[in-house]
């Protein structure tokens, strides 16, 4: 049964293919633009790739649950979770997704390398990643409300794994244990291999699916998602995104919202008075309209084609309207408590 999806990303591929596209971007900064791209893409890939393997199983199962994609804030720590399983037996299996396009190796050290364009590259022990992850949900865990045992608090137990792509190679030591680190296709074997070999104390813990369901929507319910700062991340300047060869659309001249204010002012009452145009949001938010309608951009309320400005499907359902006045032309309504 899945009860979370994975929360989607396409607002953070549009602000970065925005400031990618910004002329007034250094080079520099461009590249590094392009490589967090690219490991955004590579992430998103290799999440679907290990949730379609997920959902074909524990998905479908009526005694598992599936959430994908859970942050979690506890205590000053966080934990960004890929993928959880949890089972009736109250086992809670924690997948860490990597996405290794030219495959992995790793060393009698348990450290990891990845090959990025024929050469090794070090990276952080997702191992290691998903015990600290593990930490965090084992005190989170204490503060929900779990079922009991003559008397007795039931405790889950917890399992990491590391799940890659299950066309990678993988490059693995002889002594050091990497049994933890599996293609997605061999998830299901390690999870009916693990409840083959429980204990009879284990399957004494048994919980209903309703007990379980319980369980999983506390989980879900302290999930807070977080949207990247890139623009702090990169050091990105106001001048870099507003060149003198600015594209018309997103020159207060020419934006609709500049011309929706003269219609206001002429008294045109097609707006909704319960929102504002971009231009009035931008001005009770202290910006100019040009920066407000960047930042739309980079939150993916708006997108950039052809030079135009187009409302997107999270833009309209973030309130956001599109309207044309049949004297000034479109322009864009927002809720006056829009946060951008």
């Amino acid at each position: 049964m899945i009860l979370k999806e994975a929360d989607p990303k396409d607002s953070q591929l549009t602000a970065l293919e925005t400031y990618l596209a910004a002329p007034g971007v250094p080079e520099a900064t461009r590249q590094q633009i392009e490589r967090e791209l690219k490991i955004l893409r590579a992430g998103i890939k290799g999440e679907r790739e290990s949730a379609y393997d997920i959902d074909f199983y524990s998905g479908a199962s009526k005694n598992r649950i599936v959430i994908h994609d859970l942050r979690i804030e506890h205590n000053g720590r966080v934990a960004q979770i890929d993928h959880l399983i949890l089972n009736r037996l109250l086992e809670v299996y924690v997948l860490e997704t990597k996405h290794f396009s030219e495959g992995v190796s790793i060393n009698e050290q348990g450290e990891f390398s990845i090959w990025f364009a024929g050469k090794p590259r070090g990276i952080p022990s997702p191992l290691e990643q998903n015990e600290r992850h593990i930490a965090v949900l084992q005190d989170v865990f204490k503060t929900l409300e779990m079922p009991t045992r003559l008397g007795f608090r039931l405790q889950p137990s917890f399992e990491s794994l590391v799940l890659v792509s299950k066309n990678a190679r993988i490059g693995r030591p002889d002594k050091f244990d990497t049994c933890r680190v599996l293609k997605s296709d061999q998830l299901e074997r390690w999870i009916n291999k693990n409840i083959d070999s429980g204990s009879p104390l284990l399957m004494a813990k048994v919980v209903s699916v309703e007990t379980l369901t319980a369980i999983a929507n506390q989980l879900i319910a302290l999930h807070r998602p977080i949207t990247p700062d890139y623009r702090a991340k990169f050091g990105i300047g106001e001048e870099w995104l507003r060149p003198a060869s600015l594209p018309p659309a997103l020159t207060p001249p020419a934006t609709p919202e500049t011309d929706q204010a003269a219609a206001e002012t002429t008294g045109d009452t097609s707006a909704s008075t319960s929102k504002l145009t971009t231009s009035k949001l931008a001005k009770a938010l202290n910006l100019k309209t040009p920066e407000l309608t960047e930042r739309l951009v980079a939150r993916g309320l708006l997108e950039l084609r052809d030079g135009k400005v187009y409302i997107t499907a999270e833009g309209k359902a973030a309130g956001g309207e599109f309207r044309i006045s049949q004297k000034f032309g479109p322009y864009f309504l927002w809720p006056e408590n829009l946060a951008v």
